[in-house]
């Protein structure tokens, strides 16, 4: 409280310069009531709730690649082309030898047809009328497993051309043009953009307060956004020394997103309970301290505010003296000085 009378003071030799000024112009907001929980700032970091190692099905060379680290691909879009030449060949034998066995096909069942008119005719031996239906069913079968290995060789082509799975943020690449990759082997890592997070560790005895749909407002420290989440879930396993617990918040996916960077995330630390809602833009800070200006009979009043609880664009206060309906500058505030007289141009409902 004596902090608060020294600013107070402080302001109060800026007056009679104040009182000399022409009326600043200012825009209004009202207070009003809402019942929220009370909330802490806790840090925690950006994540993705969907990574994978993308590798590829087949051995073979990097022909080309348009993996590029923090780019955004699309689902089916293409990572990488593996060469296919040797394939391409393979696959070019075997279809000169399906022709082949074709030709054999093909005679084998006009001499079986032939032969099949002279065995009923008791004109030719059983046996040779046999082994002519055995050859053809052998072919027939070679057949088959030639185009079986060629259906094999082109779903090796098709497996070739690694695609990505879903619309995701290219994390890191670990394989270039003219390296080899076999099945398992990682060619890039691959977030996705549609499961995006803020995890942040809260104390246990916070579990009480936060439920999974609960709508949560954060700010991304580095670049200054702020968002709304909504809590997904929390990891039910709590560390042993700190007594903490994990929470995931799902935010949306944001250009120059990057893993593990920092968020302040607005924990509810109580129940929900009636605060005095005011505009973040009605916040004043001076020597570390938040105020708010006030008008009353034409003129500028600073009130400090004591901030429980953020909820989007809003805070919550809890001072005696901030009362719904009242009004606060939310914009010319930076400008203003305390018992400086003022205009105001329009009243925000």
């Amino acid at each position: 409280m004596k902090t608060v009378k020294i600013l107070l003071i402080l302001f109060f030799f800026n007056t009679l310069a104040a009182s000399a000024q022409p009326p600043a112009k200012v825009l209004m907001s009202k207070v009003f009531e809402k019942e929220v929980a009370k909330t802490n700032q806790i840090v925690g970091v950006v994540d993705f709730d969907k990574r994978s190692g993308i590798s590829s099905e087949v051995s073979g060379l990097i022909d080309k690649q348009s993996v590029v680290e923090g780019t955004v691909v699309k689902k089916g879009d293409v990572l990488v082309s593996l060469n296919t030449d040797f394939i391409q060949k393979s696959i070019e034998i075997m279809k000169k030898q399906i022709q082949q066995v074709d030709i054999k096909i093909q005679n084998t069942r006009k001499n079986l047809k032939r032969y099949e008119v002279l065995f009923k005719k008791d004109a030719a031996s059983e046996k040779v009328y046999d082994d002519l239906g055995d050859s053809y069913k052998e072919l027939m079968k070679e057949k088959e497993i030639i185009r079986k290995n060629k259906e094999k060789l082109d779903l090796e082509i098709k497996k070739s051309v690694i695609r990505a799975p879903f619309d995701g943020l290219i994390l890191e690449r670990y394989k270039n043009e003219g390296e080899w990759v076999s099945p398992g082997t990682p060619i890039c890592s691959l977030a996705s953009i549609g499961d995006v997070f803020v995890r942040v560790a809260v104390s246990e005895e916070l579990v009480k307060y936060i439920r999974s749909g609960d709508e949560i407002s954060l700010k991304i420290n580095a670049l200054e956004k702020e968002f709304t989440g909504t809590v997904k879930n929390f990891v039910p396993v709590a560390d042993m020394k700190s007594k903490t617990f994990q929470i995931k918040v799902v935010i949306p996916y944001f250009e120059d997103i990057i893993q593990n960077m920092s968020a302040t995330v607005n924990v509810p630390v109580s129940n929900k309970m009636k605060l005095k809602m005011i505009k973040r833009d009605a916040l004043v800070l001076f020597q570390g301290k938040d105020f708010v200006y006030t008008a009353e009979e034409g003129k500028a009043k600073i009130l400090p505010v004591n901030i429980v609880a953020y909820e989007g664009e809003y805070i919550g206060v809890d001072n005696p003296y901030i009362v719904p309906g009242m009004s606060v500058v939310i914009d010319g505030n930076d400008r203003l000085r305390p018992d400086q007289a003022v205009e105001v141009i329009e009243k925000e409902k």
